[in-house]
């Protein structure tokens, strides 16, 4: 067990919890206090040390906000020696991703969906205060607290790709926001705000519902291509002002269109990508083995890459074959979500390779086993996705599991009214149908093409799927409306209530998100694309953000918060099977699954490799 040092403190490494590009991630104890803490370990070298200037200035920038109420990772310390940089936060349980994965990304319930995104929304508005951009939002950013003892309380973490708003404007940098969760503004290059932020959380709780990401693109165009199937083209002056509209736009041939744009084909695409980076290249006879982590794009690169053999220059070749394949085909040949994949789909069409290339190939192992029959003609098998995911924990997985023609389609995925009806009865699958519609637009109103036209965070935290003011006003009598409310409360209660605190049990009171002054961007106007017509942000953050005057403060809401949790929800009051109810707990989970029961949401069926949404919800072609 190794020990670092920081000038206050000591600390021992119990276990690396993760690996990333950056560095990693252990599990320390702080002998000063004697708590688990959470430890990021990156290389000292130039191009990490300008990762950690821009993080720490970031975390210094926070030290006023309360992190408990802020919803953000508490920053403990920061040290470093001649080879490492040490950053220590406080440990957290696990991110959304893991808690996907280990529930076998079965879609989330609306009313746990509703309590994460308040959060989260709670955090973005605090750190628009400080001017503050996340940049990358998405759900391996957003930690799990302690999901026994308080389910669904999350912080936001990972502040390295943060940015103060008046220093960015533009991307500079090759990266901003990881790129299932990238907004417009940035595909396009076009000033942003701290709304990039806003996109990448609807695309989170879409993801969240659907169990699978809302535009998993493989390159940008990917990314593009999904958003305009779902939220139709960008208004003309926005692709007239963007610097990289022509990476995926042409001039519309009809003079007298609406739009004098058009969304290039994937085969104008493809032809118009010239063999113009050679930042991957190399001469033949300095390289005959692959000594970079990448070479070519996974689609279309050669076995003999994916093996670890000797190669040449016929790995062009073997890319410009799936290329065509692709310009006929409208559609990658070999479109793997990972080097596994590759090899499993090029051995459905060509067989598998040859003995003596598995048996000279440096990487054979991570695909294939021996063959248990002797007398087998090849030696080799390939394994199966079971193997692949047992050894390695990564999941076989299409690119897109839904081909969504509208966002207003997220509402039907799953089943819609009818799988609200086996979880919940009559009008409780009522109220629960309304709360999902109401999701689905919050989720409209952050996923636009416009960032002005997006949805601010603290006007989001008055949207009716937010405040459930919608759900109170015609549904509050319901088992739904009930467990909603408990679970909002738990995840706002940074610590016990007072005993014998008394406090209006309204949550709209709770809260104080659904008295919108007209000027706001409130919760009853249009989503047309003009200004206007659909809600943008406001000018001033609301009353509750005010850091002056008399509006309460976000640390106000979150002790009203405290003060209301022992009259939002009483037990007592409550039939006993309500509060027996299977819940999204890890030991929850893990109880059903002893007793050999599905978790709540589980998919039944899990649909085959490129399949339309229309057949997934029953419609025709």
């Amino acid at each position: 067990m190794a020990t670092i040092q920081s000038e206050t403190d000591c600390y021992d490494i119990i276990e690396v919890l993760g690996k990333g590009t950056f560095g990693e991630v252990a599990k320390g104890w702080r002998r000063s206090t004697g708590e688990m803490v959470a430890i990021k370990i990156l290389k000292n070298d130039a191009y990490r040390n300008r990762i950690i200037k821009n993080e720490l200035k970031l975390l210094r920038c926070m030290r006023g906000l309360d992190p408990d109420e802020a919803h953000v990772i508490r920053f403990l310390e920061f040290f470093h020696d001649a080879l490492k940089f040490y950053l220590v936060f406080e440990l957290l349980e696990q991110n959304l991703f893991e808690f996907q994965k280990e529930n076998n990304f079965a879609p989330l319930p609306a009313r746990h969906i509703r309590t994460v995104t308040l959060q989260v929304l709670r955090a973005l508005a605090r750190l628009k205060e400080l001017a503050i951009i996340h940049a990358d939002l998405k759900p391996e950013n957003i930690m799990l607290v302690d999901q026994t003892r308080c389910p669904f309380r999350v912080k936001v973490i990972d502040f390295g790709s943060a940015s103060i708003f008046s220093e960015v404007r533009y991307v500079k940098e090759p990266y901003i926001q990881s790129r299932f969760y990238r907004a417009p503004e940035i595909l396009l290059g076009l000033p942003f705000c701290e709304k990039v932020d806003v996109w990448s959380l609807g695309c989170v709780m879409a993801e969240l519902h659907l169990g699978w990401p809302l535009y998993p693109g493989n390159n940008e165009y990917d990314q593009v291509r999904y958003i305009c199937e779902t939220q139709g083209l960008p208004k003309p002056h926005l692709l007239h002002n963007a610097r990289k509209t022509h990476n995926f736009f042409k001039r519309n041939p009809h003079p007298d269109a609406t739009n004098p744009w058009q969304l290039k084909s994937s085969a104008d695409y493809l032809a118009e990508t010239k063999v113009i980076d050679f930042g991957s290249a190399s001469i033949f006879s300095e390289v005959r083995y692959v000594k970079e982590p990448y070479i070519q794009s996974r689609f279309y690169r050669a076995p003999e890459i994916l093996l670890g053999l000797p190669f040449c220059e016929k790995v062009d070749v073997w890319s410009l074959g799936c290329v065509m394949a692709e310009l006929h085909l409208g559609w990658p040949l070999y479109p793997g979500n990972n080097e596994y994949d590759q090899v499993r789909y090029i051995c459905e069409t060509q067989g598998l390779p040859k003995p003596h290339l598995l048996h000279n190939a440096r990487k054979t192992h991570n695909f294939f086993k021996r063959n248990p029959h002797p007398d087998a003609t090849n030696p080799w098998q390939l394994k199966s996705s079971a193997d692949y995911l047992a050894e390695t924990k990564v999941r076989p997985l299409e690119r897109r599991k839904y081909m969504l023609k509208s966002l207003d389609q997220i509402e039907t995925v799953n089943g819609g009214v009818a799988a609200s009806r086996l979880t919940f009865p009559d009008r409780e699958a009522l109220a629960e149908h309304a709360d999902l519609k109401s999701m689905v637009e919050l989720i409209k109103r952050m996923l636009t093409w416009e960032s002005h036209e997006r949805i601010s965070p603290s006007a989001a935290l008055r949207h009716p799927f937010v405040s459930m003011q919608q759900l109170r006003s015609t549904h509050e009598t319901t088992r739904y409306y009930q467990l909603s409310l408990r679970s909002c409360r738990l995840s706002l209660q940074a610590r016990k209530p007072p005993v014998g605190s008394k406090s209006d049990s309204n949550f709209s009171n709770l809260i104080r998100l659904s008295q919108a002054s007209p000027e706001d961007d409130g919760p009853c106007r249009g989503s047309g694309w003009e200004e206007g017509e659909r809600a943008g942000a406001s000018a001033e953050p609301p009353a509750i953000l005010q850091r002056d005057g008399d509006g309460p403060s976000i640390k106000d809401m979150t002790m009203d918060a405290g003060r209301a949790g022992s009259e939002l929800f009483d037990p007592s009051s409550c039939p006993g099977e309500w509060l027996n109810e299977p819940d999204w707990t890890l030991e929850g989970v893990r109880g059903a699954r002893a007793q050999g029961l599905p978790p709540r949401h589980s998919h039944p069926h899990k649909p085959p490799r490129a399949t339309s949404f229309l057949q997934h919800v029953g419609g025709h072609h």
